[in-house]
């Protein structure tokens, strides 16, 4: 089957999971290879099945390469013990129950999940255009969009789950996506997460080798007083080109010296901390 006809199913069943970001109306169906909403305004299916949902401009920090070093790091594993964590959060899933991946990048955390077993309508979007060809380029377990989170392109109470890994935060937008009952699951880095690589790009910068996640971990209990935190550490081992791919793929090389990334490539790591608290918030 090709991806834009698996696409086009995809709305076919579920697009009342969406709504248009121009106007808000609710969408009536698929015509073609169309999504279309009340008023009229359409999207159209790329031939790789996915939808291009974005009003205006946009501005991403990761480029192809970045990506393609996300994708292959993914690949080996490194995230795989955080996505095991979630796990026992999704398994309650009935089939009905949709699932939104806010920021999906690549696309490997909802394709982990699909592969795991976990059903239901599984939606992934970013607002990198880059990251969602490559998420439709290799998966096919999921329906992906580009789309902004500010002016999401997804109907009221319709998600039993939101994945919120790695990527900004929109409380508010949150709140009106989720169903009664459905949770946010967000991730955020640790103290230790990558900390041999912090050490390594800032040996020079005291005042980076550390790093605390407590601003977001209040910011996210403003908003769900009753949440549950679950802590996640492990150390994966790395080959040589897993770790650069680490280096690439990383934002903590931004704010390191080139001298510093240039001379962290001279002493790979062989293995690495990973460190995140998973924050869980129920509607």
């Amino acid at each position: 089957m090709k991806k834009i006809t698996r696409g086009k199913l995809f709305l076919e069943e579920n697009y009342s999971l969406f709504q248009c970001p121009v106007c808000q109306s609710d969408f009536i169906g698929v015509e073609e290879h169309s999504l279309c909403c009340q008023k009229g305004h359409r999207f159209d299916l790329a031939k790789k099945g996915n939808l291009y949902f974005l009003i205006g401009a946009s501005k991403n920090e990761y480029d192809k390469e970045m990506l393609q070093s996300r994708y292959r790091i993914a690949q080996a594993g490194l995230f795989n013990g955080i996505l095991k964590a979630i796990m026992p959060e999704l398994t309650a899933h009935q089939k009905k129950d949709a699932l939104l991946d806010v920021g999906c990048g690549e696309g490997s955390q909802l394709a982990f999940f699909a592969d795991q077993g976990i059903k239901g309508p599984k939606i992934g979007f970013d607002i990198s255009k880059d990251a969602v060809q490559l998420a439709a380029t290799h998966f096919e377990q999921a329906f992906w969009c580009v789309a902004d989170l500010a002016k999401s392109p997804f109907a009221s109470a319709k998600y039993q789950t939101i994945l919120n890994i790695f990527s900004p935060s929109n409380y508010q937008e949150f709140k009106r996506l989720l169903a009664d009952g459905g949770q946010l699951i967000k991730v955020v880095p640790a103290e230790n997460y990558l900390g041999e690589l912090r050490q390594l790009l800032y040996q020079d910068q005291s005042n980076k080798q550390s790093y605390s996640n407590q601003e977001v971990v209040d910011k996210f209990k403003e908003h769900f007083p009753k949440m549950t935190v679950k802590q996640v550490t492990y150390s994966f081992d790395l080959k040589e080109n897993d770790f650069f791919d680490l280096l690439e793929m990383t934002p903590l090389q931004w704010g390191a010296t080139k001298e510093a990334v240039e001379q962290a490539k001279k002493q790979p790591l062989k293995s690495i901390t990973v460190d995140v608290v998973l924050l869980i918030g129920k509607k």
